[in-house]
C-alpha cells in the first residue's frame, strides 16, 4: 500500500447513494467492524511554535498577482454566490501547481529558480506545498520540513507575487483526528495544531498565504474485497464522514488559525478523498459562539478519466454513470448545484485516471476547465492546482526524468500532461 499512495496522492473513492442519484451507479458495499479512530484527546504543542516569531509583511513585485489581488477573502460574485476574490471583492481564479511530498526524490524541484519558472514561463500564480505526513520520511519523522521547504516556498512565491497554498496532507491514515495527526503515540505530540500554531503565527502578516487544513480525508476497507484481480468501488466501504470526522478537524484548526491570522482563507477537505462537497453543504463549520467562519472554502479533487460525466472509461478506478460533472455544473434532483451552494476550491486534479499512472484524458480535462471557468449555474470561477509539479507521480506528474532543463527552461521536459497544464495555464 506505501508504493500504491506514496507516489500519487490520486483521489480513490468509491460511489456512494448521492453520488449515484445522478446515474444509475451500485449503491452496495461491504460492510466489516468500524474502525475509525476518534482522538478523545489531543497532544501537546511546542513551545517554539506557541512562541514564534512572526515575519515581517513582505514587499511583492509590482504588478504581480498578489500586487494587484491582495489578501484574498471569500465574497459573492454578480450572481450573489461566494467565491474566491481579491482583497476588493472581485472574483479572481488561481490556477498553478501542487508539489508532491517533500520526501521523494522527484521532488528536488522545489528550488528558488523553479519557483520563478513557474511564475514567469508557467504562468502559475498559486503554487500548493504538500506536507505529507506519516508516508514514509513525511513532516512526522522529518520536521525541518517546515523550517526548510516551508520556509523557502513563503519567501520565493512572496519574491514572484505568487500565492501559495500550505496543505496538511491527510491521506493516510484518512481519518484526520487520527492520533497519527493529533495525538502521536511516541511522543504525545498533537502534530496538526502544532503546525497550524507555528504557520499561523509566524505568517500573519503576509498576503500571499492559504491554508489546506486536510487533504483528502477518507476512510475504507480494502480487505478481501478484490474480484478478477481488481478492485471494484461499490464494495468500498467509506467511514470517514463530514460530521464525524472532517467538520471537527476543520473546527478545531480554524480556532487555532483564526487566533493569529483572523481573515486568512482556509479550505477544508471534503469526504472521500474530498470527493463530496455536497455533504457540507447546510452544514458549515461554527465557531464556539455558533457563528458560521468567514473566508473559508471547501475541496473538490477529481482525475478526469475516473470523475467525469459517467462515461464507461475502461480505468482501474470506476465511476461508470455517476455524472460528478453534473453535481458542480447544475446539480440533480438529490445533489443542489454545488458551485451555487459552496465556495470551491480544487486544490487537486489530474488529466489521467485516479490512478495517476495512465489514461490521459485531455477532452474530458477540456471540460472541467470549462465548468471552473464559470460555465455553471452559480457562475463561479474555480482556482485550481494541478498534480503534480515533479517527475515522480505517474501519467499525471508534470515532469520527465532527466530530459531537458527547468532552469532555463526547457519544454522537453513535459510530459503529455505538463504540456496540457503548460498550455492551459496561458490561456
Amino acid at each position: 500500500m506505501a508504493t500504491a499512495f506514496a507516489l500519487s496522492a490520486c483521489s480513490s473513492g468509491g460511489n456512494d447513494n448521492n453520488q449515484s442519484a445522478c446515474g444509475n451507479a451500485s449503491t452496495r458495499y461491504a460492510n466489516p467492524a468500524n474502525i475509525t479512530e476518534n482522538a478523545a484527546s489531543y497532544g501537546s504543542i511546542d513551545e517554539e511554535s506557541a512562541n514564534v516569531e512572526a515575519l515581517p509583511a513582505s514587499v511583492y513585485p509590482k504588478g504581480s498577482p498578489v500586487d494587484m489581488w491582495g489578501k484574498l477573502k471569500v465574497d459573492t460574485n454578480a450572481a450573489g454566490v461566494r467565491c474566491l476574490c481579491s482583497e476588493k471583492g472581485e472574483p479572481v481564479q488561481l490556477r498553478g501547481m501542487s508539489s508532491h511530498g517533500m520526501q521523494w526524490p522527484g521532488v528536488a524541484t522545489l528550488t528558488e529558480a523553479n519557483i520563478k519558472s513557474l511564475r514567469n514561463d508557467w504562468n502559475s500564480n498559486i503554487f500548493r506545498i504538500a506536507v505529507y505526513v506519516d508516508e514514509e520520511g513525511g513532516y512526522a519523522y522529518n520536521p525541518t520540513h517546515r523550517s526548510r521547504f516551508v520556509e523557502n516556498l513563503v519567501k520565493w512565491t512572496a519574491e514572484n507575487g505568487m500565492y501559495l497554498l500550505i496543505d496538511w496532507h491527510v491521506l493516510t491514515p484518512g481519518n484526520p483526528l487520527s492520533p497519527i495527526y493529533r495525538n502521536r503515540p511516541e511522543s504525545g505530540k498533537d502534530l496538526a495544531a502544532d503546525f497550524f500554531t507555528y504557520c499561523s503565527r509566524r505568517y500573519k502578516n503576509q498576503k500571499h498565504i492559504l491554508y489546506e487544513v486536510c487533504n483528502e480525508p477518507n476512510g475504507v476497507n480494502f480487505e478481501n474485497e478484490k474480484h478478477d484481480g481488481k478492485m471494484y468501488p461499490e464494495y468500498w466501504n467509506p467511514r470517514v464522514t463530514w460530521n464525524e470526522n472532517i467538520k471537527p478537524h476543520c473546527e478545531a484548526m480554524l480556532k487555532i488559525i483564526r487566533a493569529n491570522d483572523p481573515d486568512v482563507v482556509v479550505i477544508c477537505g471534503t469526504p472521500h478523498w474530498s470527493q463530496r462537497p455536497q455533504d457540507v453543504i447546510g452544514n458549515e463549520p461554527k465557531d464556539e459562539a455558533g457563528k458560521p467562519y468567514d473566508n473559508l472554502m471547501y475541496t473538490f479533487h477529481f482525475y478526469s478519466a475516473s470523475h467525469n460525466d459517467g462515461r464507461h472509461i475502461e480505468t482501474d478506478v470506476k465511476f461508470w454513470d455517476v455524472n460528478f460533472m453534473q453535481f458542480f455544473k447544475e446539480g440533480c434532483d438529490s445533489v443542489p448545484c454545488i458551485l451555487k451552494n459552496l465556495p470551491i476550491f480544487v486544490t487537486e486534479w489530474g488529466t489521467t485516471d485516479a490512478g495517476g499512472w495512465k489514461n490521459f484524458s485531455p477532452e474530458l480535462s477540456d471540460m472541467w476547465m470549462k465548468i471552473f471557468s464559470g460555465d455553471n449555474d452559480g457562475k463561479q470561477v474555480v482556482s485550481w492546482c494541478n498534480w503534480n509539479f515533479s517527475s515522480e507521480g505517474g501519467a499525471c506528474a508534470a515532469l520527465k526524468w532527466n530530459d531537458g532543463n527547468l532552469d532555463p527552461f526547457d519544454k522537453n521536459i513535459l510530459t503529455e500532461s505538463g504540456e496540457y497544464v503548460f498550455k492551459e495555464l496561458h490561456k
